[in-house]
């Protein structure tokens, strides 16, 4: 496993700056499974160095805008991004999954997500949403097999050896439910890690965000809705 480093279209992702994302937010009300297997997971990354994403950061990935950063993005677009968004997953309604197994993969550890299908749908709705209005050149993010990070490598490590690990946490899967999409802009910031000897010193990257707008996924068609104008 290698060291984990965010990366904005094809540059690394400097601290400070802000991206426009989209991501689909999982439920995690308390006493959750969802919300007992991200702390299991926690608890066993103790030790390692790897910055574990806290519950309230835990995300899907849908799409980024790699075109420009945050800043270059005016308000009516962010209204456009929102209203385009909201109109593209109209009908769509809550998503059911299944996190898991816990998988140590080459830059962090990942909770695996299925069945995926509606989730990769949701994913191309989006993706039409933000072309419509920023462009077709505007996302360069992959398009790969969606997931949930629960922890991001602040140093390379043993795979092999986090993997046993992370495999013993025990239950290692939970239902998970997704009744919203937000257009967020999200940042990173350095941080220390704990990482004992493989990591001594370590600093690695941890996620933060702030909302820009909230996206229920409304089982009513677009046509139906009623307007908000």
């Amino acid at each position: 496993m290698k060291a984990f480093h965010p990366t904005f279209g094809r540059q690394l992702w400097s601290q400070g700056l802000r991206v426009l994302q989209v991501y689909a937010l999982p439920d995690l009300p308390e006493g959750s499974a969802l919300r007992t297997l991200l702390g299991d997971l926690r608890k066993s990354l103790a030790g390692f160095p790897v910055v574990p994403v806290p519950d309230n950061r835990a995300h899907i990935t849908l799409d980024m805008i790699t075109s420009v950063p945050a800043d270059a993005v005016g308000e009516a677009e962010r209204c456009a991004l929102a209203d385009g968004s909201r109109a593209a997953v109209a009908g769509v309604g809550p998503l059911v999954l299944q996190a898991g197994s816990p998988l140590a993969y080459r830059t962090g550890v990942r909770l695996d997500l299925h069945p995926d299908h509606r989730l990769a749908d949701l994913q191309h709705r989006v993706r039409a949403a933000i072309h419509r209005v920023c462009g077709p050149d505007s996302t360069a993010y992959p398009l790969g097999v969606l997931h949930m990070t629960a922890g991001y490598a602040a140093a390379d490590l043993d795979t092999d050896e986090l993997a046993q690990v992370v495999h013993r946490v025990r239950p290692g899967h939970a239902p998970v439910t997704v009744r919203r999409i937000e257009l967020i802009e999200v940042y990173w910031r350095r941080v220390p890690v704990d990482g004992g000897d493989a990591g001594a010193g370590a600093v690695g990257w941890q996620i933060c965000w702030d909302t820009v707008a909230a996206v229920p996924l409304d089982a009513t068609p677009a046509a139906e809705q009623p307007s908000g104008r």
